[in-house]
């Protein structure tokens, strides 16, 4: 009979196939015997033949594939820990490569009872060899569950009633979820060797649409926090505060983000090697998305609770 694995190892996906496939290799280079986990991918809905990248890997452990329709990434870990067969289950993204000794930190750190495990994420533009990316003060995370790199006991999932569903698209769900795992009495413990390093790719002017269509997904998703959560805390935490508001105003003056030709000169400044002033820009405009995201969906609540 086939031994039952300890860990199992958590990744949402959507149209990520070549770093995805890049993460479930690195898993096969773990120090720990592959009896002792499994991998479960579950695909949100990719069309860039995520599904067929994964059916031509030989892999040395254990690897459950689910494909649903585009219910986002809260109900895609959750179809995963349903699918689950082992007691610790570790998350990370699709686009997170992790070091040799990944699964066995965490292991170890749950010999401790009722904890979360986190890591180290290490944010790197270096796909060929991320591993050489030093950490940097602004890889630091106060979170206290981050599904980029953390794990848990499945019992205590469970128990907190696993993710909301309502966060159906891009952020915040694993907050929130940790919110009711630290109402739970779960502590959270740092596992320095468990590292894992993301992916970003580098910013260039002609991928700026895709990343203003998700921070605006991650503004509304930002209500749906509040609303799970109406503290102070979780306000200032997402930025829906007044003064905010009123800044995004100031910066977005006559609204420079969404005129015809702000990409164009973007691209301008790009060509003559101007990035530092593009990334201020750009961080600019995706903020300004986001604080958008958040006026969408509080619109949207003020006239559906009319």
């Amino acid at each position: 009979m086939k031994m039952k694995p300890r860990a199992s190892v958590i990744i949402p996906t959507f149209n990520r196939r070549e770093i995805l496939r890049k993460a479930l290799l690195a898993l096969a280079k773990s120090t720990v015997s592959f009896d002792e986990f499994e991998v479960v991918v579950v695909d949100d809905g990719s069309t860039d033949g995520t599904k067929e990248m994964i059916d031509s890997l030989e892999l040395p452990y254990h690897l459950v594939y689910e494909r649903q329709e585009r219910k986002g990434p809260a109900s895609a870990r959750n179809l995963a820990i349903n699918l689950a067969k082992g007691e610790i289950m570790i998350f990370i993204d699709s686009d997170i490569l992790v070091v040799p000794e990944f699964i066995g930190a965490h292991l170890a750190a749950h010999k401790e009872p009722n904890v979360i495990a986190v890591g180290p994420v290490v944010h790197t533009d270096n796909l060929d060899n991320p591993y050489s990316t030093p950490f940097k003060l602004t890889d630091i995370s106060r979170a206290f569950f981050a599904t980029g790199n953390a794990s848990v006991a499945k019992r205590h999932l469970l128990d907190a009633g696993l993710f909301d569903e309502a966060f159906n698209q891009y952020g915040w769900e694993d907050l929130e979820l940790g919110h009711r795992l630290r109402k739970l009495g779960l502590r959270k413990v740092t596992v320095p060797q468990a590292v894992g390093y993301h992916y970003k790719e580098r910013l260039q002017v002609a991928s700026l649409p895709k990343h203003r269509r998700r921070e605006r997904e991650r503004g509304r998703m930002a209500v749906v926090f509040v609303e799970k959560d109406p503290t102070w805390a979780t306000r200032l935490q997402v930025e829906m505060v007044p003064v905010m508001f009123a800044l995004d105003r100031l910066l977005s003056i006559g609204n420079w983000p969404d005129r015809e030709g702000t990409q164009r000169l973007l691209k301008t400044f790009e060509d003559r090697g101007w990035h530092l002033l593009v990334r201020i820009l750009v961080r600019l405009i995706t903020h300004h998305d986001y604080m958008e995201g958040m006026r969408e969906a509080l619109r949207a609540q003020k006239l559906f609770r009319k």
